[in-house]
């Protein structure tokens, strides 16, 4: 089963994103109401959810604050056993931290947009609307260091950070989705990808896109090393509609490695363009170990076994 948590920021949309998200792949959302749910049914009351939001001044109330915290933490990670769940807030980048197949997102906005929404939302004045947003801010993070003693606002603990302010919640999750669908299916193919032919008839198959690739094509085969050519695309760059603008898809992967291999031969000044993809796909996808092999580089390889004209 997969896991995707969604952190916000009060005011920044993320119960929508949540939502849309859910819907979308037919996952269970596991937000208040569902655990207020989960509560009745392992009969405790459903105010305990009160528990997490805020701190008691005598031992009985921290004990009781931490059996519903136990309580709910075994309730959650139950659920994301028996079926795909989609958690709404509840330190899920916490709970499901070392969980391979888990998707941690992020959605936040400026303070100013955020009290913006919350006036146009709620019917509040501005200085109300700012007051909520402080309270929101300083309640969700105290909530994390008390329950996890962790900063809330630690990016490396997310996959996917949207911000809000520049794109709308819905476009924030189709952004999302594609990210999360990317990721699920390169993480799928590593444990489905078949093992590569190592003959040379291979290269005579392969369409190749410039001479270059065929013949690293048969260095690889010289050196019986799995290739597969093109096999994945990385989105780089969306509109505000959540539609891809601009991907990637590097030359090779080379699957006994876990390396994609990017080749240019053009001259040094003109493979900007290729750097700057290679950055922005390294920003997105830190986990993916991709090189670029440059035209001096390749050409020295390709002289050393006679196929460079």
């Amino acid at each position: 089963m997969t896991v995707i948590t969604v952190s916000r920021q009060f005011g920044a949309g993320g119960e929508l994103v949540a939502q849309t998200l859910a819907k979308k792949l037919g996952f269970l959302l596991v937000n208040r109401e569902v655990i207020a749910g989960g509560l009745k049914e392992m009969g405790l009351p459903a105010q305990m959810i009160r528990f997490d939001e805020r701190t008691g001044h005598s031992e009985e109330w921290e004990k009781t604050r931490r059996f519903y915290l136990t309580a709910l933490h075994e309730y959650i990670m139950d659920m994301a056993e028996k079926e795909s769940i989609v958690l709404l807030g509840r330190g899920g980048q916490f709970l499901f931290r070392n969980r391979p197949d888990a998707f941690h997102l992020f959605i936040r906005a400026s303070y100013s947009q955020r009290v913006e929404w919350i006036q146009e939302i709620n019917g509040l004045e501005k200085k109300a609307a700012s007051l909520l947003v402080r309270e929101q801010d300083r309640r969700r993070k105290r909530y994390i260091r008390q329950v996890f003693d962790q900063s809330w606002y630690n990016m490396e603990l997310y996959d996917l950070i949207l911000n809000t302010g520049k794109i709308s919640p819905q476009g924030a999750a189709k952004i999302a989705l594609q990210v999360f669908t990317k990721i699920n299916q390169a993480e799928k193919r590593k444990i489905e990808r078949p093992q590569p032919e190592l003959t040379g008839e291979k290269v005579s198959r392969v369409s190749f896109m410039h001479p270059s690739e065929k013949e690293f094509a048969k260095v690889l085969d010289y050196y019986n090393i799995p290739w597969e050519y093109e096999p994945d695309t990385f989105p780089l760059q969306w509109d505000g509609e959540g539609r891809v603008t601009e991907a990637f898809s590097p030359d090779f992967y080379l699957p006994e490695q876990k390396m994609y291999v990017e080749l240019t031969t053009q001259r040094q000044k003109l493979v900007w363009k290729k750097n700057k993809k290679m950055r922005r796909l390294k920003e997105l996808h830190p986990e993916i170990n991709v090189k670029i092999v440059y035209g001096k580089d390749y050409h020295s390889m390709l002289k050393k076994f006679g196929l460079d004209v």
